[in-house]
């Protein structure tokens, strides 16, 4: 990657101001609280991988210690959400197309497993599916591909809590956020999230209706292309 020009890294110094302002850390909170800030910025699309994280920036826009927040850096580096680099500090990391196949070998049998839970599931959690599709439908319409990138990883995600274990959704997490990071490279790219909305509006809809064999089955095909675009896109990029 290029070095950073210096307008570059005004623009990035401000936008984690700003960012920091709308997650502001209590003095009292610990490193993995800091870390789930960070993460959440990434899962949303809004540190895209190779943003720089200059630690002075961070340290007054989420008023912490150094200490926290070399931490928060370290449990962030053992999910591979960030990188280290002498003399350049730490950025938001990079991924590459064995990235991709390795996080959607890990994604693939969580889904499924979330398919067949969905039986036990409250009928409230699956129609939430059905509503974070419609409005993907709205950003789709408004041609907000970073929206319809966000609302694609909170329906995965949603749709892994049927499982109804927080150690699972903790876990799917942090595999959501380094897909993201994934995305952060093709979802400039008109329309390519496009065809992901009526695919999962496909298998909302087979599982209101019980039907989850079905369901399992478009999850699978959808993956498998999910999985062919976004490594195709990263190649690219």
């Amino acid at each position: 990657m290029p070095p950073a020009r210096d307008d570059d890294d005004g623009r990035e110094a401000q936008l984690l101001v700003e960012l920091g302002s709308s997650v502001r850390i209590d003095r009292t909170s610990t490193a993995e609280r800091v870390a789930d800030a960070l993460r959440d910025l990434i899962t949303r699309g809004d540190l895209p991988a190779g943003t720089p994280l200059r630690e002075q920036q961070l340290v007054s826009s989420l008023d912490v210690s150094r200490n926290t927040l070399r931490e928060a850096f370290r449990l962030l580096g053992r999910e591979r959400l960030v990188d280290y680099t002498l003399h350049r500090g730490v950025a938001v990391r990079e991924v590459d197309e064995s990235d991709v196949h390795d996080i959607y070998r890990t994604r693939e049998p969580l889904e499924l497993m979330a398919v067949e839970y969905s039986a036990q599931a409250p009928r409230e959690a699956v129609e939430a599916l059905l509503e974070l599709v419609e409005a993907a439908e709205h950003a789709v319409a408004d041609e907000d591909w970073k929206e319809v990138a966000t609302l694609n990883i909170v329906f995965h995600q949603r749709l892994v809590e049927l499982i109804g274990s927080e150690r699972i959704n903790n876990f799917f997490r942090v595999i959501d956020a380094e897909l993201r990071l994934a995305f952060a490279k093709v979802e400039h790219a008109p329309d390519f999230f496009r065809p992901f909305v009526p695919r999962n509006r496909a298998i909302a809809e087979l599982l209101l209706v019980g039907d989850r064999k079905a369901a399992a089955a478009e999850l699978r095909a959808y993956l498998a292309e999910a999985e062919r675009m976004i490594r195709a896109g990263v190649s690219a990029a």
